[in-house]
């Protein structure tokens, strides 16, 4: 046996075990980002659960710096604004959370649940009866197994004049189980 000297630079030598390990720390967040933006989405759930609702607004907005293609993150956060904190009465929250959802479904373009959740927020916030369409309309082609889905579409385009549309989106609910589609059908095929 020889001993030979050991020729990697001054830097390798002296730090190689802290390289190692700064490269297993980035490649560790890059590859479980996801569960680390979960993690924090709920606890941001945890905390909307206990009435603590700037917490969790917090969190909602931590999980989407973290993870931006975790729809939940958009949704939790948007749905807070919405239902909790005011959007049906404030304006300026509204229009927050229809933001909300509208940036989620950039980063998560197939999301049916941010696409029924803008729904849901153009047709019965909002009244914004074409945006509400076209979100819906999204909403079945993202989750065509949500009947609810089906079901606002119709609604969206029922209050656009649409009645041919309309009732071609209830038949479609009422296959995909809505409770209520076939009555919506039998009540504006005969005219009312």
């Amino acid at each position: 046996m020889t001993d030979q000297a050991d020729s990697r630079p001054y830097i390798v030598k002296t730090y190689d075990r802290w390289i190692i390990l700064a490269i297993v720390l980035i490649g560790g967040w890059f590859l479980f980002r996801p569960l680390f933006a979960f993690a924090v989405y709920y606890r941001g759930v945890s905390f909307q659960h206990m009435l603590q609702f700037k917490i969790a607004e917090h969190y909602y907005r931590k999980t989407i710096s973290v993870d931006s293609h975790i729809p939940e993150g958009w949704q939790g956060l948007g749905e807070l604004w919405l239902w909790t904190l005011g959007g049906r009465t404030n304006p300026a929250r509204y229009r927050d959370a229809t933001q909300t959802f509208q940036t989620g479904l950039r980063y998560n373009p197939t999301s049916g649940v941010l696409a029924f959740d803008l729904c849901r927020a153009y047709y019965e916030v909002g009244k914004e009866y074409p945006k509400a369409r076209d979100a819906c309309e999204l909403a079945t082609r993202n989750w065509p197994t949500n009947a609810f889905a089906w079901d606002y579409a119709a609604w969206a385009n029922l209050q656009l004049g649409n009645k041919t549309k309309a009732l071609a989106l209830w038949r479609e609910a009422a296959k995909r189980g809505h409770p209520g589609a076939q009555g919506y059908i039998d009540r504006f095929s005969r005219g009312g």
